[in-house]
């Protein structure tokens, strides 16, 4: 409760030889910003972890910076990390966002609450592992089998352990984020978010101490992302936070490896979840959760009863036939097959996909026309760029792709796209396909709708489900969608790196599905080079440095190889 270690494994494994991975993980941090920190000379670490550009296509002197790799759908925190380190595709890992609906269980999920003010799913995110638990694919360090280390991020089934700061504080620092947003005096609380990740780094480093260095260590700052969505001049001020916080705490934990004598013997790896696009913080710009106005008001038109945003309804309260999950540039939206509910008071059963006919088309016919000429619900006029919906499928079996509603029915996203051309949305149909086509793609809702969004329109004309804030994510605009997958070693060129990077992730395009297989493909890159000695991980006395003597509790650990255990 007071912060440091958790635990994660029943069985630890024991120190293992190098060569090892060191994955910093930026929360909210596009490319075009990183980079203008690092080459602003103002982030001597990083920058000299990269070492001088050669050349272009993502060549330095110590580093790849893999080039175009993008976020998945919706690109936003949670989805992205799990997506991330399970190298699976959202329908498949089934956390589709920062909060969701899981209709075969009637229940709302919200880790990073967005249209809800409860903070139980984020406070069971830090504390009891809530995004593991709801995975449906293996973790990275479950794949790995190899020892591992988690940092802050909520995504950490299968490592040996979960280091965190004071698990009360940070709930009381989300639920102060939730209710202040962009608020007149939330750019005074930055600092309580430079302070979250700058507690995080002596937290890692004493359970290093006392463990050894892992095999696979993360490195999350969540900070940057709280502190770019209630920052005044968003972009900027991101630059200016890589610059003053992150970078020395880069430096802090790179210091660490090199004190250990095993920097050369090191993988370090940078990559984020999305970028950031400044918005208007107001009611006309933030599509918020009022059940009388906005999305909520546009079913109710449709003839649904919408599910109210809160986390657990009451009792008397199970009677809906919609629901929504936000997601800043796209909002989901659930549907019930009203036949098994007609009455209020009555139950749905929600376990039944929606009739395509009878509830889908409605209520995409009615924001559609709301979007277009303002009615039935004024409110929404203009403020759409697209709106999905798809041909509801029987449960157990894979969902369909959603497809385009243009007022009459659907188009395959191919097909719009082929006549009505639209580079500001990067890989559209591949992305949309990650996240709706799969055994869980449910998760992504009956409709989805994505607001107009992106730099390359005016901010009076960009648009996100959420309350006010200054800045969001989500789309698939270039802003939100083109990330850091950086791979940098001292001893190794650029163009070695490159080819190690490029056979683990073959011929599709880069993307955060590529670091699992980037990462696997590292650790057998090359034969140990060290003597594996195992830490005093299970009792015993305290080790002195990552490779201790072996103590009676470690001397009958499982081998490396041992696929990861169940986590507690």
């Amino acid at each position: 409760m007071s912060g440091g270690e958790k635990q994660v494994k029943h069985h630890l494994r024991p120190v293992e030889p190098g060569p090892y991975v060191l994955v910093f993980a930026f929360d909210g941090v596009g490319i075009n910003q990183l980079m203008e920190a690092i080459n602003s000379g103002q982030a001597p670490a990083m920058a000299a972890m990269l070492g001088k550009p050669e050349g272009s296509g993502g060549l330095y002197e110590h580093a790849y910076s893999v080039p175009n790799t993008v976020t998945i759908l919706p690109s936003t925190t949670i989805a992205a990390w799990s997506a991330i380190f399970t190298g699976a595709p959202t329908a498949w890992n089934s956390v589709s966002g920062n909060e969701w609906f899981a209709r075969e269980e009637m229940k709302f999920y919200a880790p990073a609450p967005v249209s809800v003010s409860e903070m139980d799913d984020n406070k069971a995110m830090i504390m009891d592992g809530l995004v593991g638990k709801q995975l449906k694919s293996p973790t990275l360090f479950q794949q790995a089998g190899v020892k591992s280390a988690v940092s802050l991020n909520a995504v950490y089934r299968g490592a040996d352990y979960f280091t965190v700061i004071d698990p009360v504080s940070m709930v009381e620092l989300y639920t102060e984020f939730i209710a202040k947003g962009g608020g007149e005096n939330a750019p005074g609380k930055a600092d309580i978010y430079e302070k979250m990740d700058q507690d995080s780094v002596p937290k890692l480093l004493d359970s290093m101490e006392k463990h050894g260095v892992p095999k696979i260590q993360v490195v999350y700052f969540p900070g940057i992302d709280l502190s770019t969505h209630v920052a005044a001049d968003p972009l900027p001020m991101e630059v200016s936070y890589l610059e003053r916080v992150t970078d020395p705490l880069v430096a802090q934990v790179l210091a660490a490896y090199k004190d250990y004598g095993i920097l050369d013997q090191t993988y370090v790896m940078i990559i984020a979840d999305h970028g950031h696009t400044p918005v208007l913080r107001d009611p006309q710009h933030a599509l918020g959760a009022d059940p009388d106005v906005g999305p909520a008001a546009v079913v109710k038109t449709a003839g649904f009863r919408p599910r109210k945003f809160v986390l657990n309804p009451g009792a008397n309260e199970q009677d809906y036939q919609a629901a929504f999950a936000y997601q800043g540039a796209i909002g989901y939206v659930y549907l019930a097959d009203r036949s098994t509910c007609p009455n209020a008071g009555t139950t749905c059963d929600w376990k039944r996909p929606p009739r395509y006919k009878q509830d889908v088309l409605p209520v995409a016919r009615a924001f559609y026309n709301s979007n277009k000429i303002g009615r039935p619900n004024a409110y929404m006029k203009g403020k759409l760029d697209l709106i999905f919906a798809r041909v509801p499928t029987p449960p157990g079996k894979d969902t369909n792709e959603f497809e385009i509603f243009d007022g009459h029915g659907l188009v395959p996203i191919w097909e719009y796209l082929l006549f009505h051309p639209r580079p500001d949305l990067i890989q559209l149909d591949r992305r949309m396909r990650w996240l709706s086509v799969g055994p869980w793609g449910d998760r992504s809702g009956d409709i989805l709708l994505l607001t107009k969004s992106g730099l390359n329109r005016p901010i009076q004309d960009r648009y996100y489900f959420s309350g006010p804030y200054h800045s969001w994510h989500g789309s698939a605009s270039p802003q939100d969608s083109y990330v850091p997958l950086i791979v940098a070693r001292e001893n190794y060129s650029g163009g070695k790196l490159k080819k190690i990077v490029d056979k683990a992730i073959g011929p599709v395009p880069p993307s955060h599905l590529s670091l699992v297989p980037v990462v696997l493909g590292l650790l057998v890159s090359e034969p140990p080079i060290a003597p594996a000695v195992p830490g005093t991980d299970q009792g015993g006395a305290p080790s002195a440095g990552p490779f201790a003597a072996p103590s009676p509790a470690t001397a009958g650990s499982a081998p490396s190889t041992t696929p990861a255990a169940k986590s507690q």
